[in-house]
């Protein structure tokens, strides 16, 4: 559906690209990264409201990177929805379709009714079509702006941090719309967002872009838990993330920079690499059960910090170097983990992937 070829974008100082990335039809894609990385230059390139330096946007096979914006059958949603403050919720949907409501004249205006209607139905704003965005929350706004975007009846809809600006409560129902209009309408979709939590609750795939450059692309389970790059394990939440070479006479340990080892699966590479580990792979084996399962790592530290975080409380753990460890708040209170003890820890060898 998506493709680019060798794109580069080119804002001031700031260049993205060249990237090449594929969106199958019919796919919810997430645009990932941290802020300021150009995900939103790369959106607009798409879109056709930024022109590109190089490269090749295509839509459905076809090179739409010379043609404008509005021949490319794209529809697209900003952070803020940019709703006309001056019409009201009927007439900005009916934008979408050509022309505000209010300047369609006689049998063509009564044509357009239902169709406002049925789109005013499936976002969600049917009692809402009399009124002007002032009058609306951000998630009422975000709902209208999408209602317009698909008015036109887009092959692609194209979205800039959509649920950024809206509360909880919004941003949930928001991302179910958004979930059904892919999945039951076949919609294929581009998502930008620098929130994880987002992502992962709508994203199939992820292509994670860092100061202008695509660092990997693929399922959100492979970029979790087998990030490519060092940027890409940081910004998608590991916590222990350390310089490593491969440990002297053991190819089936690593040898971490600030002290100590880890095993892993398989040997280690030649050269120095970094070892990550999720937090949430890491284990606090209770006082009097040291044994730990083949191949994996025991390590014993000293608590330096414990910080509660609701359901699940991060310990940090001196062995040196210092881990950081998921514990639940049950078993918080269970091992008695407190600051200043110490504690037990087991990293199992298939938690440690290296980068």
């Amino acid at each position: 559906m998506i493709g680019l070829r060798g794109v580069e974008v080119v804002a001031g100082d700031f260049s993205v690209g060249p990237l090449d990335l594929d969106v199958p039809a019919g796919e919810y894609a997430v645009l990932l990264g941290p802020s300021g990385a150009g995900k939103t230059l790369v959106l607009e390139a798409v879109a056709g409201v930024r022109a590109v330096s190089g490269g090749a946007v295509l839509i459905c096979g076809e090179d739409v990177t010379s043609m404008p914006a509005e021949r490319r059958g794209v529809g697209l949603v900003f952070q803020d929805g940019l709703l006309f403050p001056h019409l009201t919720v009927a007439q900005n949907i009916a934008y979408g379709i050509g022309a505000a409501w209010s300047l369609w004249p006689g049998r063509r205006r009564r044509a357009l009714r239902p169709e406002v209607a049925r789109l005013a139905a499936e976002t969600g704003v049917a009692d809402l079509l009399d009124r002007r965005p002032a009058t609306l929350s951000g998630g009422e706004r975000q709902r209208v702006a999408l209602a317009r975007a698909l008015a036109a009846g887009p092959r692609v809809l194209l979205l800039d941090e959509p649920l950024s600006a809206v509360d909880a409560d919004a941003r949930e129902g928001l991302q179910d719309l958004l979930r059904r209009l892919n999945i039951d309408e076949g919609l294929t979709v581009v998502h930008v967002t620098h929130d994880l939590g987002e992502a992962f609750a709508v994203g199939g795939l992820f292509a994670v872009l860092v100061a202008g450059r695509l660092q990997q692309v693929g399922a959100p389970g492979d970029v979790l838990r087998r990030p490519a790059t060092v940027e890409v394990a940081r910004f998608t939440g590991a916590r222990n993330v350390f310089e490593a070479r491969p440990a002297p006479g053991d190819s089936s340990c690593l040898a971490l920079a600030l002290g100590g080892t880890l095993r892993i699966s398989g040997p280690a590479p030649a050269g120095v690499h970094h070892a990550v580990v999720r937090a949430d792979a890491i284990t606090v084996v209770p006082e009097g059960c040291p044994r730990v399962g083949e191949g994996d790592t025991l390590l014993t530290g000293r608590v330096r910090r414990v910080v509660c975080a609701g359901a699940t409380s991060v310990v940090e753990v001196d062995v040196p170097p210092l881990f950081r460890v998921a514990v639940a708040a049950r078993e918080l209170e269970a091992l008695a983990i407190e600051q200043g003890g110490t504690v037990s820890l087991r990293v199992p060898a298939a938690a440690v992937h290296v980068v």
